[in-house]
């Protein structure tokens, strides 16, 4: 779609039009370009990524499977598995080995923007950042036009499919269409870095880390509302470590409520920096680095799909005909204020993600992925990760060529499986 066309009509006509440039959009994108399908892509940052960015998650879960072995085994193939070791080699990092079979990819910030960069641009996809919804027109069965500001100019987009990978069902919520919200989700993180730490040694770092807030809070001198403070592991390098801090604040509905963690965060931490330099000696003389700009929301609404995703197909691992992602990661509970809870499943085993948990129950050009597949609180626990999102984008971008090319569901189906599963 050339610039031409926007400049002057401000009406564009993409086969697919995907909301949100995190991992789920920027996999859907690639996954419909390949078809040969006319690809739009808006992001409402400066900066791709997602929260994987703009929060700075700063490791991906959901690539492998769980298990004791020495190498680590993918859960599925295609375009997750060549981006996790694009991002591997980018960022100078290996798998990390974690507890209970766990393992995960830490990877740096801006090789992760680099990456995405790379990608959309070798792939032809029309990207604009700083794009932001503001309306959304459709009859009982179809969106048939998408308005929005990019760079504060309008634009309307009259798509023949829309894909929602913003991660909170943004949409739904424009076109009016049912949508899935608990009153309560989960705990939110603020991401900082710090540098100039004195160890490059994690476990000495992240024992002293511990001692300190202990004796901290026993001397009434550090906030117990700070005590969920813990370094992401495998990213202590070079005197440079990322630290996530578990914010006790509880995350709903209520619009001011993003504003609060946001201020509440950015304070928590400047107070914990101030602490941990003036009582423990690691941290003497380091700086803070990096305040990630957003805060990490794990869930939030859900889309209401063909089919929901429920807990009970995770932990039993089932498996489904019309599979487009397979789920590694246990179901991951952060509630504010208490210790992270794990539930997990077999080793070396997954559970099947369906497409029909991709497509809208109402919109018959409506798909979704990544954060906001339909799944139920406890589901998305586990298929949020940055892993799952990037085989269900791409999933949803080749159910949306499969739409537009009139093809049958089970070819679709079909098409998907070959390319992501060994």
């Amino acid at each position: 779609m050339s610039e031409q066309l926007l400049t002057h009509s401000n009406i564009a006509h993409p086969d697919i039009l995907i909301i949100g440039g995190g991992s789920a959009g920027i996999a859907a994108a690639v996954g419909a370009a390949e078809t040969g399908a006319d690809v739009v892509l808006l992001e409402k940052n400066a900066t791709l990524g997602g929260k994987a960015t703009a929060a700075y998650v700063s490791t991906i879960c959901g690539l492998y499977y769980r298990n004791d072995d020495p190498v680590v085994r993918y859960a599925v193939g295609g375009f997750p598995h060549i981006f996790a070791e694009k991002l591997q080699v980018l960022s100078s990092s290996y798998p990390f080995f974690y507890k209970n079979g766990l393992r995960f990819l830490p990877y740096d910030h801006f090789a992760f923007i680099r990456l995405c960069d790379e990608i959309v641009q070798q792939k032809n996809i029309t990207l604009y950042l700083h794009a932001h919804l503001i309306q959304i027109e459709k009859d009982n069965q179809r969106i048939h036009k998408v308005s929005a500001i990019i760079h504060n100019r309008p634009i309307t987009f009259q798509p023949k499919v829309v894909i929602d990978s913003a991660g909170e069902s943004v949409v739904s919520r424009f076109a009016g269409v049912d949508t899935v919200e608990n009153e309560k989700y989960q705990a939110a993180a603020q991401t900082f870095i710090m540098a100039g730490i004195a160890t490059n040694d994690e476990q000495k770092l992240s024992l002293s880390l511990l001692r300190s807030i202990r004796k901290g809070i026993e001397d009434g001198l550090y906030p117990k509302h700070y005590e969920m403070l813990s370094i992401i592991p495998g990213s202590l390098k070079f005197s440079r470590a990322v630290f996530k801090l578990g914010l006790p604040l509880e995350v709903g509905n209520d619009l001011s409520e993003i504003t609060r963690l946001q201020l509440f965060a950015r304070k928590a931490v400047t107070e914990i920096v101030d602490y941990l330099k003036t009582h423990n000696n690691l941290f003497k003389n380091a700086v803070l680095s990096m305040i990630a700009p957003e805060v990490g929301i794990r869930t939030g609404p859900r889309n209401v799909g063909k089919i929901a995703l429920q807990k009970e197909d995770v932990i039993n691992c089932q498996k489904v005909q019309d599979a487009v992602a397979r789920g590694t990661w246990p179901i991951e509970l952060w509630v504010p204020g208490k210790k992270l809870h794990l539930e997990y499943f077999a080793l070396n085993d997954h559970y099947d993600i369906p497409g029909r948990a991709l497509q809208s129950a109402t919109i018959k050009n409506l798909l979704f992925a990544g954060r906001n597949i339909s799944a139920s609180e406890e589901a998305l626990a586990s298929a949020r990760v940055i892993g799952t999102c990037l085989a269900t984008g791409y999933a949803a971008g080749h159910l949306a060529a499969g739409v537009i090319n009139n093809e049958s569901y089970e070819t679709t189906i079909a098409t998907v499986q070959r390319l992501l599963f060994f």
